[in-house]
């Protein structure tokens, strides 16, 4: 049984160690915050939920913890706040945590598995890759979620739904009405519908934002669903963000694609044929994701 890390251990970070605990997918389950007492709550908390469920040993500790951990998943950094005019201000104080946990993790563990959940998701991910960890070791979580949340809008759990929503892990994501099916029989939108269900996804969203003040439970699954795919080696279709060298005329940008997860991590791309449009949408957002990125590499 493997071992797994966790970096950030406020209410999402815990949520998902809480997940992965009670599923009994590791052995060891090690949570790291700047806050050494949140840590250590959070971890104790957990660690006696498991005594009827199963031995899994969750504790907290420093970046020496982190070795020999098989994936490590980040999670810390800065919610976006009132003050925060624009993506460019989250992204250039998120980049600036996660580059030194970065050096952490370089100096103690740097062949895990690496799971991102820190926002703007996509740069952050797309930044790690640029330390020099190779693309198939760092894995953006996001696409799952939006996917989740596709479902729900079209009518889940009354009815059996498979729908995927690809791209960025915000604005411009890009549900793929073309590959939409209701109870195994494929379903056409027309432009009006498409219109609605957009706005539809993000009021989902946007609806558990208001009232609670953050998505939790469901990011926490989705993030627990990657790592079961890869402890597990399922060989899983998951929706991932993942730096792209070509694939779908994007390069050097990380983005929600199709991805194959297993014991290796990204095993593979796979490279669907979507509606033009989609596509289309699909590079648009890369190519504001890279614009950004860019922007941002300027000023760290």
């Amino acid at each position: 049984m493997p071992k797994l890390s966790l970096i950030g251990a406020g209410n999402l970070g815990a949520a998902i160690a809480s997940e992965i605990a009670s599923r009994g997918l590791v052995e060891e389950l090690v949570l790291v915050d700047i806050l050494k007492d949140l840590a250590a709550g959070q971890a104790a908390d957990i660690q006696q939920a498991l005594p009827y469920r199963n031995r899994t040993k969750v504790y907290s500790g420093e970046y020496p913890a982190i070795v020999n951990s098989e994936i490590i998943i980040i999670a810390a950094g800065k919610p976006r706040t009132a003050e925060m005019k624009d993506r460019i201000v989250l992204a250039e104080t998120n980049v600036k945590i996660v580059g030194q946990i970065i050096q952490e993790v370089k100096k103690y563990y740097p062949y895990a598995l690496i799971i991102t959940i820190t926002n703007p998701m996509d740069l952050i991910n797309h930044f790690i890759c640029q330390q020099g960890f190779p693309r198939q070791n760092v894995i953006g979580s996001g696409g799952q979620l939006d996917s989740a949340r596709f479902r729900v809008a079209l009518g889940f759990p009354q009815q059996e739904v498979e729908a995927y929503v690809l791209g960025e892990h915000g604005e411009d994501q890009v549900p793929i009405f073309s590959r939409v099916k209701i109870e195994g029989v494929p379903k056409t939108f027309q432009e009006e519908e498409k219109l609605l269900m957009r706005e539809k996804i993000r009021q989902t969203a946007l609806t558990v934002i208001q009232k609670k003040g953050a998505t939790v439970f469901a990011p926490a699954s989705a993030t627990a669903d990657m790592v079961e795919a890869i402890i597990k080696d399922q060989k899983r279709l998951m929706m991932c963000s993942v730096n792209l060298q070509g694939e779908y005329g994007l390069r050097d940008v990380s983005i929600g694609v199709p991805v194959i997860l297993g014991r290796k991590g990204l095993e593979k791309i796979e490279v669907w044929d979507v509606a033009p449009d989609e596509l289309q949408q699909l590079q648009d957002g890369g190519k504001k994701l890279k614009e950004l990125y860019d922007e941002v590499a300027k000023k760290i």
